[in-house]
């Protein structure tokens, strides 16, 4: 067998193996990544935005106790996205997959208070990469934002919280709860849904990634996200 044809093999073979040892992994780490931080008594609890998604074919919690107060944190909270202030998070992953940099640095994350992004509302909207919006459903200073996003995959078009769900669609809210434990520290809760078929999604993210985006892991960026603040 040709030196160049053996390589060839034994490339595919690696990454081929290499491909299931990361499913493998993933997949046993994934229902604790699902609840990072959690309680059981946070993960089984109503949060503002359950009836936005109220059949999600997987649902994950995210919950960490902040040594600084609701009012401390909450601009940090309120001024976060994708060329807002970023993700205080892994900077070089979201460099590669294109979803990095904040209004200061395209490269980073923000690490100051931007007064301009501030008054954010009901309405407006938060990119988590350049074609993937969600909009802002409710908010409450100091203690809460609720995300909402909903697109019927198969024509592009956006999709209210109350409209009938077409044959194709994704559907999904984001919630981020800030609640005071005592007068120097808070407890941030994430709560992230989604409801739709899995073939459904799994075509729509791979159209995404094929157009806009290298890759994805949603999985490590919110565990970070989390931790990060």
């Amino acid at each position: 067998m040709p030196a160049v044809v053996t390589l060839i093999l034994f490339v595919v073979i690696a990454g081929a193996a290499t491909i299931i040892v990361a499913w493998a992994l993933l997949t046993a780490l994934l229902p604790r990544m699902n609840r990072w931080g959690a309680t059981d008594a946070e993960v089984v609890r109503s949060l503002p935005g359950d009836d936005l998604v109220v059949q999600p074919r997987i649902q994950t919690n995210r919950a960490i106790t902040l040594n600084a107060s609701p009012a401390e944190v909450w601009p940090w909270l309120a001024q976060i996205g994708y060329k807002r202030a970023g993700w205080y998070s892994y900077d070089f992953i979201h460099r590669m997959l294109r979803v990095a940099g904040s209004v200061d640095d395209p490269r980073a994350s923000a690490s100051r208070i931007i007064p301009e992004l501030q008054d954010l509302k009901v309405g407006d909207s938060i990119k988590i990469a350049p074609q993937l919006v969600f909009e802002v459903v409710a908010i409450e200073p100091q203690r809460m934002i609720m995300l909402y996003a909903g697109v019927d995959t198969s024509t592009g078009e956006k999709l209210e919280p109350s409209k009938s769900m077409p044959e194709q669609y994704l559907k999904t809210s984001w919630v981020w709860l800030l609640e005071e434990v005592d007068s120097s520290s808070s407890r941030l809760l994430v709560r992230w849904p989604d409801e739709e078929e899995e073939e459904v999604k799994v075509a729509w993210v791979v159209k995404m990634q094929a157009e806009h985006v290298p890759g994805h892991l949603d999985d490590i960026r919110r565990a970070r996200q989390v931790h990060g603040v």
